[in-house]
């Protein structure tokens, strides 16, 4: 049974390119708070901060643009290609984002909030959502979007997502499966329905 007074929490999580950004936003569009870890490690890594010292330390200054600020794609390609110095980057990251959202989650007082979460399922941070939500897409689809909207290649947009669970892998831990294969109003329709479900099961 839900604690009384505590805002229940919905992981929502899916592959690069999944459309996942965007069920966030709609989510954020009807009013419920939505918590993105990519969004605070941007805020962590910002010039001066401990978690870029840190980064440049174990990655050197080759990451680090003339600005001072990261250079994220740059530290992409690095870490993608090398699991063991993924495994560096999300030692430094992970720890103070899941504190982040600890602590950004104690201090709502939302019937339910999102938690978006590419790596939910590969974290083991599923095991504490009160619900998990999977959003999943064509191959064709997910790669044509990351072509557009991060200029990668077709070739780096697989070598991504090699690397990444499956959809099926992450099917097995979800509660909730939206399928990102249609228009946007579709997925607009699919989202208003969770959201009902949601405000029925963690009301307040």
């Amino acid at each position: 049974m839900k604690e009384m007074g505590k805002t229940s929490t919905i992981g929502l999580t899916g592959g690069i390119g999944s459309g996942k950004s965007t069920v966030a936003s709609m989510f954020r569009d009807l009013g419920i708070s939505v918590l993105s870890a990519d969004q605070i490690s941007r805020e962590l890594v910002i010039p001066g901060s401990p978690q870029l010292g840190q980064i440049l330390e174990a990655f050197g200054p080759d990451v680090q643009n003339g600005d001072g600020s990261l250079d994220r794609a740059g530290l992409a390609r690095i870490v993608f290609s090398d699991p063991e110095r993924l495994k560096t980057l999300e030692s430094i990251l992970h720890p103070p984002i899941r504190k982040y959202m600890r602590d950004a989650v104690s201090t709502l007082e939302d019937d339910y909030c999102i938690l978006e979460i590419p790596l939910l399922i590969e974290t083991g941070q599923w095991q504490n959502m009160d619900r998990v939500l999977a959003v999943t897409s064509d191959l064709k689809a997910r790669i044509k979007r990351l072509i557009s909207t991060r200029n990668l290649t077709e070739q780096n947009a697989r070598r991504v997502m090699s690397v990444q669970l499956t959809d099926q892998e992450r099917i097995q831990h979800a509660d909730d499966v939206l399928e990102n294969k249609g228009t946007l109003e579709n997925l607009k329709e699919q989202v208003e329905q969770l959201h009902t479900l949601y405000s029925s099961l963690f009301s307040r």
